[in-house]
């Protein structure tokens, strides 16, 4: 074995290129990002901002900004495919297809679920849908008080609660 092969051998065992290697080869069993994974997106974000009385989060693309986010893509695949799982266990074919009633059940149980992929994935959807939700001018001008919460602070608060 000559010198060069043996250092590109050694390069190729090193932590570096078993993870390059590693990485390559998960990524043709893992799920690729695909339409029903950003309709599940969509439906989340959906059951968490349905508006009441404002445009709900798809009305303003709230979900798409999410989907755009290229940090997220395999969270976001991870999740769709857990709240699949979920509804399966229901009787049906994936979380599109639940009612509105089942769909809200299995997020609730991805809140409190031990699987970490699974809180994971509805917490940031929950953290990034609510800051661009909130963030929206159409919704921030249907609340008019714009000043402090407590403009004077807590005056009372070494008291307990009344």
């Amino acid at each position: 074995m000559k010198r060069r092969e043996f250092i590109t051998l050694l390069g190729l065992l090193s932590l570096g290129g078993v993870a390059t290697i590693w990485g390559n080869l998960i990524s043709f069993w893992r799920p690729r990002f695909s339409k029903h994974t950003a309709q599940t997106v969509a439906a989340v974000t959906d059951l968490m901002f349905p508006g009441d009385g404002l445009p709900k989060a798809t009305e303003l693309g709230i979900h798409n900004r999410i989907i755009a986010m290229p940090d997220l893509r395999s969270l976001l695949i991870d999740g769709a495919v857990w709240l699949d799982g979920q509804a399966k266990h229901q009787g049906a074919p994936n979380f599109l297809a639940l009612d509105e009633r089942a769909k809200l059940a299995a997020v609730e149980t991805a809140f409190a679920s031990k699987d970490d992929a699974a809180r994971q994935f509805v917490y940031t959807l929950r953290f990034h849908a609510g800051l661009f939700y909130y963030t929206e001018p159409m919704i921030k001008a249907a609340f008019p008080f714009t000043g402090p919460p407590q403009p004077n602070g807590f005056a009372d608060f070494q008291d307990p609660p009344k």
